[in-house]
């Protein structure tokens, strides 16, 4: 079968597009190399614009069904002891990606896309002009598009020989499930050096621990008492939540070498939405609503392809302009303010001034995340 869009990766972006042009009434193939259900490494942080994307891809009430759990502050700490407390604009929401992927991708199989999962994609050859061929361990498919929802860094990137994939870079995040502290309805932000951490809580009840850091913490001694290594230990009030919390995941979930370096748009003409198009940094907590946000941005411009009233280059150059107003501003001040929180002197200067100053502290939420969309 010739699919009219092949997108790889069921994610919260490859399962947005899907849904989205199924809708439209385009024949769609969803190609994902996990086994659903699954957990992901993720903060599992849903920012507050994500409302409106989940009642236009009919999925809110079943959001509700599950428990998410409504999130109204934010804590932020620093390993020096400066710490800033503050409301939401609006209310986020803590949702496992074991929940909200199954709910997507079940979706997208109610409306009749063709949902293959346990499928590895090994390469993608062709162009906007002549089709695509997906080659994937099932077989290989035909696509008029292809859409790149494939991950912060997959081996496919290496395979396409993507620019950024050629780049060493020093960052290691980890993710785990714990019990035995009530944060309520905040999610936290911990510092400490070369890394931060953050708490939040998610529809079981249990807190989602997600902490990124330069690869030579990981390298570091492991607390004796709390088993994590000792810069984390560092913040005291990180390492108080890791002396009343256990573990109730089997085991940690890793990805080595995260990358916040500028992605391209299109490669090999591939269209690439969410954190496979740019990936904005952890500390901004906006992720998961950008993923979703990006497949709003891609499909209508794919829908004009498809029908013949956007040539290659005119889809290309809209696309990448879009992107560019929507995100580009958000990815740079989440590179700056990454930069500084990893680093203990300028992370406890800022979070002073935003205790001192606290419109700055609401200022620096509201500018790195998008704004509620209209229903």
């Amino acid at each position: 079968m010739n699919y009219d869009a092949i997108a790889i990766g069921a994610g919260l972006s490859g399962c947005s597009a899907a849904i989205q042009l199924a809708k439209l009434g385009y024949r769609v193939l969803l190609l994902e190399q996990g086994n659903y259900p699954m957990h992901k490494l993720c903060g599992e942080f849903l920012s507050i614009e994500v409302t409106a994307a989940f009642e236009n891809l009919g999925i809110w009430e079943r959001v509700l069904k599950v428990g998410a759990h409504p999130i109204h502050r934010a804590y932020l700490t620093t390993s020096g002891g400066a710490s800033f407390r503050s409301s939401l604009p609006s209310t986020a929401l803590g949702l496992s990606r074991y929940q909200l992927d199954l709910i997507l991708f079940q979706r997208a199989q109610d409306l009749n896309v063709t949902c293959l999962d346990n499928t590895k994609v090994t390469n993608v050859t062709g162009n906007l002009e002549a089709g695509f061929q997906v080659h994937t361990n099932k077989g290989n498919f035909s696509g008029r598009l292809v859409l790149g929802a494939f991950g912060k860094r997959s081996s496919l990137d290496r395979i396409l020989d993507r620019p950024f994939s050629q780049k060493r870079s020093p960052w290691i995040a980890y993710k785990g499930h714990f019990t035995g502290v009530d944060i309520k309805d905040a999610i936290e932000l911990h510092s400490f050096p070369n890394g931060y951490c953050g708490l939040s809580q998610i529809e079981t009840g249990e807190i989602n621990v997600c902490w990124i850091a330069h690869e030579r913490v990981m390298k570091e001694p492991t607390h004796q008492d709390l088993g994590i290594p000792t810069s984390l230990a560092q913040n005291p009030v990180l390492a108080d939540r890791f002396r009343q919390m256990e573990r109730v995941s089997p085991s940690l979930q890793g990805l080595s070498q995260i990358s916040f370096a500028i992605k391209e748009n299109f490669y090999r003409d591939i269209c690439m939405i969410g954190d496979t198009a740019g990936m904005i940094t952890p500390l901004c907590g906006d992720g998961m609503a950008m993923a979703l946000r990006s497949a709003e941005i891609a499909v209508p411009l794919v829908a004009r392809f498809l029908e013949h009233q956007l040539t290659a280059i005119a889809f290309k150059h809209s696309y990448e302009k879009a992107w560019e107003k929507e995100f580009q501003t958000r990815l740079q001040l989440g590179r700056i303010m990454h930069h500084c929180f990893v680093r203990p002197s300028l992370a406890h200067t800022g979070v002073n001034l935003c205790q001192m100053l606290p419109n700055l502290g609401n200022w620096l939420i509201g500018a790195t995340r998008g704004k509620p969309q209209p229903i």
